[in-house]
């Protein structure tokens, strides 16, 4: 079984966050996970995006901190750490999600 690496987010640099969110696919899927906070590939989009390019965009997500995923069967079930980002980079979130276009 695949081993998932999720970051302490002390270790996340602030290039490495603002490179996740500044993708508007990845935007995207944080605006869906705001919204529903659990999510797996399928369901992270819904304009057509391969399954595979979701997956590399949930994994660029993972790695700045932003998603953690854990496994259910064959799924992988995807929510956001937003009081984790949070606590480590005060009102980033927020801000994106207020002024993303």
């Amino acid at each position: 079984m695949d081993r998932l690496v999720h970051p302490d987010l002390k270790d996340v640099s602030l290039a490495a966050a603002l490179h996740a969110l500044a993708d508007p696919v990845r935007l995207e899927i944080v605006s869906r996970l705001v919204a529903c906070p659990c999510l797996n590939a399928s369901t992270a989009c819904t304009d057509g995006t391969p399954k595979s390019t979701i997956s590399n965009h949930l994994n660029v997500l993972r790695a700045a901190g932003l998603v953690e995923t854990r496994i259910e069967g064959r799924e992988r079930i995807n929510r956001l750490r937003c009081v984790d980002f949070d606590a480590r980079f005060p009102g980033l979130l927020a801000t994106v999600l207020a002024n993303k276009a």
